[in-house]
């Protein structure tokens, strides 16, 4: 078998390179779009560590809680109050009707 024996193909090895080029470029694409994916994931992740870190924090939320309750049980106590002095003004502006 000499060199003359040997018939070259060069449609075969066309066609060789261009499915080696075809899978490289899809292997790059691939990782590529990997990257992308990738890089957005971390951009989410940062975006909710930002809001987390404003959420309160159980016992803020227990504090504030406790605080509230406490404004309610003083907004309650003054409405008492303001009661006691509507009914005590009707009275000085009935006595101050009837007495004129």
């Amino acid at each position: 078998m000499g060199i003359s024996e040997l018939n070259f193909d060069w449609n075969f090895l066309q066609w060789v390179v261009m499915a080696v080029v075809g899978i490289y470029t899809w292997l790059i694409g691939r990782q590529s779009a990997s990257a992308q994916e990738l890089m957005d994931l971390r951009t989410r992740i940062v975006r909710l560590e930002e809001q987390i870190a404003q959420v309160p924090t159980q016992q803020q939320v227990a504090s504030m809680m406790s605080k509230l309750s406490s404004a309610e049980a003083h907004m309650s106590g003054l409405n008492e109050k303001f009661d006691v002095v509507s009914r005590r003004l009707e009275s000085i502006n009935n006595f101050l009707l009837q007495n004129k």
